[in-house]
């Protein structure tokens, strides 16, 4: 990538736009923090500033990625938190909201970016000033990193309900496995309505409209499709983008992931709660949720 494309500061681009900010919530898990912020670093071409949102973890080869990418000059702003929970990340991304331009990205740190040719965000950004309707878009998933169920349950020691959720055999993205439809690169998007076989964009990879998100804060990901939804905006997916989910290979990298602590981190009141709590600047809790590694 041309690292000089990384803006550090509101300075803009050569046409006079605000550099896109790219808030990414980091839930731990190292090996994946890396390769989503390598990623960023090598294929990111347009104009961008990029906030990291850091969860409190106990690893300290955490700090240590993240020290070396602030070496690069990936970030414009790392915000480092005392404890781990929903609500720390929506509090900072609404604060930070006010000072971004008319779209952002918002991603976490389980997502990496695929090559292409040009550039994922200048796609993802010609798509949404393209389409007003569209007011939520995510990218499409790389199948190929689904493990098959029979191996997952073998490396689960044949524990079913520990391979499903470790290796995610349930995902309704599995339906996009050699469904050329899905990946038909002719269209620019199509939105997460029957047949899609999914209801909204994971929310591992979105980029938004920033007005919007100002009035209805930041949910997870079904919820925020319904919100733009009664709002007559589209939730939809590009082909023209690719992304990984590399917790999909949790059950190589991370067996040890806690589903109790995922949803804990995710239910209320520390998800939904915590956006209506910023929204109506009413006074928010100290929640003191040690969740480890999320999502």
């Amino acid at each position: 990538m041309t690292s000089s494309l990384i803006l550090t500061s509101g300075s803009g681009d050569r046409e006079g736009r605000k550099p896109v900010t790219i808030f990414i919530a980091s839930w731990g898990r190292p090996v994946y923090l890396w390769m989503c912020l390598d990623a960023l670093w090598r294929f990111s071409r347009s104009s961008s500033r990029v906030v990291l949102l850091d969860n409190a973890h106990p690893t300290h080869a955490v700090g240590h990625v993240i020290a070396a990418f602030e070496a690069r000059g990936l970030f414009a702003e790392v915000v480092r938190f005392p404890t781990n929970s929903f609500q720390n990340i929506t509090s900072a991304y609404h604060e930070r909201l006010q000072d971004v331009g008319p779209f952002h990205v918002f991603m976490e740190s389980d997502a990496m970016i695929c090559e292409k040719p040009g550039c994922w965000l200048g796609e993802m950004l010609r798509i949404m000033e393209a389409n007003p309707t569209i007011g939520m878009l995510g990218s499409l998933i790389d199948p190929r990193d689904f493990v098959a169920s029979d191996v997952a349950l073998v490396r689960a020691g044949g524990d079913q309900a520990a391979a499903e959720f470790l290796a995610k055999l349930q995902s309704p993205e599995r339906a996009f496995i050699d469904v050329p439809l899905w990946a038909d690169t002719a269209r620019d998007f199509f939105p997460t309505e029957p047949p899609c076989p999914i209801g909204n964009p994971p929310g591992r990879l979105l980029m938004l409209r920033t007005d919007v998100m100002r009035e209805i804060g930041l949910q997870p990901d079904a919820a925020l499709a319904d919100a733009f939804r009664r709002r007559g905006m589209q939730p939809a997916v590009t082909p023209l983008v690719r992304h990984r989910h590399l917790s999909l290979l949790n059950i190589f990298d991370y067996n040890d992931y806690s589903r109790v602590a995922r949803d804990a981190f995710f239910s209320p009141p520390n998800a939904a709660a915590s956006a209506a709590n910023i929204l109506s600047a009413t006074s928010l809790p100290d929640p003191r949720l040690d969740c480890g590694y999320l999502r």
